[in-house]
């Protein structure tokens, strides 16, 4: 078996084999029917891990070597570290204390995957080297010093360019996927070239823009760690110090239980009376402000308005009132400007067209005379007086 294979199930597998298959355990659920099945995140880290020693004693990456002299079909296997430190911050934990290993162990998978990947010159872009750089170098010896020692916070600015950058990485090697699903179609040889690349050069461009997108990747999840971490060492201490006093407190409780006494009772503790189901619960009603948008608790802004007047304060000044009233009336006179525009040029009876002057306008004059019409008509049919209902009752001599 030639270096470049290892035996698995007894079947000899390449090693970017291998990878491919961890790189599928790690996207694959676990079987919620059968429990008792290997969670697929540990069968892919077993598969990694046997990567990464098989790399090391077979010095596939060397120190000496340039990126021209590494393989194109090597160049995936520089992210072995890359993809067991995913796999650590993936695996669930039931305890802080092995999250914290966890994540330890990613952080440090993490900087080596970076490290190597800076010191073959022509992986890593220019930006990413930048990014990478200003990482400072971060070595957690003791629990006592790892808060602080964490990395600060990095800005806005540098996410957001991270993310762009992804998202064109990603953009372009989809790109050169459709690229190579285009070649098999069309059955062409390795040899040659479309769109100016072999089959070989596209594969090569192809993984180096893989490695830059985990390269930044990798630096989002080294920020997000570590901040992650800061919260681990507290709750890992605040477990050990619980830990720690139930031990006490059982060693206590055992030593005085021949005497007639519970471990309870000998710790002095005494169980606290059960809550009363009548009792409502109290409840803090906290607001927030619609302009500021700071949140507002209901006792703060009673005691705010404790030696408040009971009158309303004015809210503005007399200068500030007449400006107000002055803008007011402006636009009211401007409203009335256009209506009364729009109310010269309606219809009407002939007589208002004389009264306004509008009688050598024919439009009008024709629509006039329409209305005038209509107002004849209404007359005669409603003569003056018909709506008296009441006038022929009561007495005619008064």
């Amino acid at each position: 078996m030639s270096s470049s294979e290892v035996q698995e199930d007894n079947h000899p597998m390449s090693l970017s084999a291998q990878l491919s298959k961890a790189q599928s355990l790690m996207n694959k659920d676990q079987d919620q029917n059968d429990p008792a099945k290997t969670n697929p995140l540990v069968r892919a880290l077993v598969i990694l891990e046997k990567l990464q020693e098989h790399i090391q004693q077979a010095a596939i990456f060397s120190t000496n070597e340039a990126l021209s002299d590494i393989q194109s079909t090597s160049l995936p296997l520089l992210a072995v570290e890359y993809h067991m430190a995913k796999v650590y911050l993936q695996l669930r934990t039931s305890s802080s204390t092995s999250r914290n290993t966890n994540v330890k162990k990613a952080i440090d998978l993490f900087h080596i995957f970076l490290h190597r990947c800076d010191t073959f010159e022509g992986i890593l872009s220019d930006d990413t080297h930048k990014q990478y750089a200003a990482i400072p170098d971060v070595n957690i010896d003791t629990e006592e010093e790892a808060p602080s020692k964490l990395l600060p916070s990095p800005s806005r600015d540098d996410k957001i360019a991270r993310f762009r950058q992804s998202r064109e990485l990603r953009s372009k090697i989809a790109q050169m996927n459709a690229q190579l699903a285009q070649r098999k179609r069309l059955d062409l040889q390795e040899h040659e070239e479309i769109e100016g690349h072999d089959e070989d050069s596209l594969h090569r461009t192809m993984y180096l823009h893989q490695l830059n997108e985990f390269s930044l990747d990798s630096i989002d999840e080294l920020y997000s760690s570590n901040m992650e971490l800061q919260m681990l060492q507290m709750a890992v201490k605040t477990e050990s110090d619980r830990d720690h006093m139930d031990r006490h407190r059982q060693r206590g409780g055992h030593a005085n239980a021949g005497r007639g006494q519970t471990p309870t009772e000998s710790r002095g503790f005494v169980r606290p009376p059960p809550p009363d189901p009548n009792q409502r619960m109290k409840m803090t009603q906290v607001l927030q402000d619609p302009m500021t948008g700071e949140l507002i608790f209901k006792k703060q802004e009673l005691q705010s308005q404790v030696f408040r007047p009971s009158w309303n304060q004015p809210t503005m000044s007399l200068e500030e009132l007449g400006e107000r009233e002055v803008n007011e009336a402006m636009e009211r006179e401007a409203r009335q400007k256009v209506s009364e525009d729009k109310a010269k040029d309606a219809p009407r009876r002939y007589e208002y067209l004389v009264r306004d002057g509008m009688e050598d306008n024919a439009d009008l004059v024709d629509a006039s005379a329409k209305i005038d019409r209509e107002w004849d008509s209404w007359k005669d049919e409603n003569p003056k007086g018909s709506g008296n209902k009441m006038g022929d009752r009561g007495d005619r001599n008064f």
